[in-house]
């Protein structure tokens, strides 16, 4: 099992010797800055968030030891490198006139992608602090990620936002709609699944896992519905993927069959 210390690599198991920025200092060059101030912490429902570092501390600070050299500077490098050249215009400062093409370009490459979320996703899981649902990714799983090799049932999302900013979040609450009941927020049971998000200026991504869900619907509080990237892109561009912020972009899921899913159900 690994530790969260980080002593081994999350993603092959040698000994994790590498401090990795979370978010590539190449990506934050790109975006335009890399001391922005970033706050790691935990926020609950109806509770006072808790916060790991009341100072706020640039974003190239936010850093994991759980990955090794190797890992860290190959394939993961790799994806980097990508990440830039496929969607670095839309991490600009200011959103691209030519959005709707590069977003059209991306879907062929949505495996590399996926593979760029979930490794953001690991990583990030390990910035987090201890609650009552963390999201935990199994060594079955990660070990799997170095080849490109992602959980089953995720699915991805991509947004504008109208609120510039950087920011992550991950969980394993979704919101549930059982048939005429009220929408309520439930963490998924025994661990599995999880919702990563991440806001890079205006750009907004998601991949999410809910395993035993048939189904999911977005709410259309203003008409916006995200662009589905992957597994199967959508045929058509949204006439309005605009969110006003992430929170609102990461809340915009509701699980429609959640049978089973709800903590301690059968």
């Amino acid at each position: 099992m690994l530790g969260i210390d980080g002593s081994l690599c999350v993603f092959c198991g040698s000994r994790a010797n590498s401090k990795e920025h979370v978010f590539a200092m190449s990506v934050c060059k790109r975006a335009g800055d890399i001391n922005y101030p970033v706050t790691a912490g935990l926020s609950v429902e109806g509770k006072e968030n808790l916060i790991r570092n009341p100072k706020p501390m640039p974003i190239q600070a936010l850093t994991v030891r759980c990955v090794c050299s190797p890992c860290n500077n190959l394939w993961m490098s790799e994806l980097e490198t990508w990440f830039i050249s496929r969607l670095g215009s839309l991490i600009d400062p200011q959103w691209p006139q030519d959005a709707l093409a590069v977003i059209e370009q991306l879907k062929p490459e949505r495996n590399t992608l996926a593979h760029w979320l979930i490794k953001t996703a690991v990583t990030y899981s390990h910035t987090v602090l201890e609650c009552s649902h963390p999201v935990e990714f199994s060594s079955a799983v990660t070990h799997k990620i170095k080849d490109g090799i992602l959980p089953e049932n995720c699915w991805i999302d991509l947004a504008y936002s109208k609120t510039k900013t950087f920011g992550a979040g991950i969980t394993r609450h979704f919101y549930v709609k059982n048939g005429a009941q009220p929408v309520q927020n439930f963490p998924l049971k025994n661990g599995d699944g999880f919702n990563f998000v991440v806001q890079l200026n205006h750009l907004l991504l998601r991949i999410a896992q809910a395993p035993h869900v048939g189904e999911f619907i977005y709410p259309n509080q203003h008409g916006e519905i995200p662009v589905r990237l992957y597994p199967t892109p959508s045929p058509r561009m949204p006439e309005n993927y605009e969110y006003d912020d992430m929170m609102n972009f990461q809340s915009s899921i509701i699980l429609k069959t959640w049978a089973g899913c709800r903590e301690g159900q059968d």
